[in-house]
C-alpha cells in the first residue's frame, strides 16, 4: 500500500491508520534542525510510518534529509543511521551529533561527495572532527538515509541533501527489509572504498 503526499488535499495516515487531510508545510523556526521533527509529527505533517508501507512525499522546502532522519528516529526509537548526501550543513551535522550524544543514534556513518571538501570546507571540517572515522568521501550524488534497529529497517531515497533548501524536493520512505538490504549493501561497499 502506498501513501502519496503532494498537496494540501492529500490524505495522510495517522498512527491508527485513519486518514486526515494534511500537507507538508514550510515553517520558519529559530533552530529548524531541532524543531522540524515536531512539525512533521503534527497531524497535518508527514504522518507515521508503518512496516510494509511506502510513503511518498514532497518536502515543499520544509525540511531536509537530516531533519527527516530526526523525525524518523522519533518513531523507530534508537537506531543505527547511514546517510549519503551530495552536500552537508554544519547545523544539520550538529543536530545529529546531539542525538548521538543522547544515545538516540546507536551508530552513524556518512557517505558524502568528494567535492564537499572544497565547496563546503567549514561543514566538512566539522564532519571530520565530530564524526572522526565515521565518514567517507566518493563520487556521489545519491541522497539516501538508512535507519535500523531490531524492529525497523527504513530506507529513504530522496532528491534532498542534508542542507537547507527552500525548493520542492521529492522522496520515498521504504520500510521493506529487501529494499533496505539492497541499499545497505551498496552504501557499505562505497564506504569501504571511500576516502577521508
Amino acid at each position: 500500500m502506498l501513501y502519496h503526499i503532494s498537496s494540501p488535499e492529500t490524505t495522510l495516515p495517522t498512527p491508527a491508520m485513519q486518514p486526515t487531510a494534511g500537507k507538508v508545510c514550510a515553517c520558519d523556526f529559530a533552530d529548524r534542525s531541532e524543531m522540524v521533527a515536531t512539525m512533521l509529527l503534527a497531524p497535518k505533517g508527514l504522518g507515521q510510518i508503518q512496516t510494509g508501507l511506502e510513503k511518498h512525499f514532497y518536502s515543499k522546502g520544509a525540511f531536509n534529509l537530516s531533519q527527516l532522519v530526526l523525525y524518523l528516529l522519533r518513531q523507530t526509537g534508537p537506531a543505527h543511521v547511514f546517510l549519503s548526501s551530495y552536500s552537508i550543513a554544519e547545523d544539520s551535522l550538529a543536530a545529529l551529533k546531539r542525538r548521538e550524544e543522547k544515545g538516540e543514534l546507536l551508530s552513524i556513518r556518512f557517505l558524502i561527495d568528494n567535492r564537499v571538501r572544497s565547496i563546503s570546507p567549514k561543514p566538512f571540517a566539522y564532519l571530520a572532527e565530530a564524526f572522526h572515522g565515521k565518514y567517507r568521501c566518493c563520487a556521489l550524488h545519491a541522497k539516501v538515509a538508512l535507519l535500523w534497529n531490531s524492529e525497523w529497517h527504513v530506507a529513504v531515497v530522496t532528491s534532498m541533501n542534508a542542507t537547507h533548501n527552500p525548493k520542492l524536493e521529492r522522496g520515498i520512505i521504504y520500510t521493506s527489509k529487501e529494499i533496505f538490504d539492497f541499499d545497505l549493501k551498496t552504501l557499505e561497499n562505497e564506504f569501504d572504498q571511500g576516502t577521508t
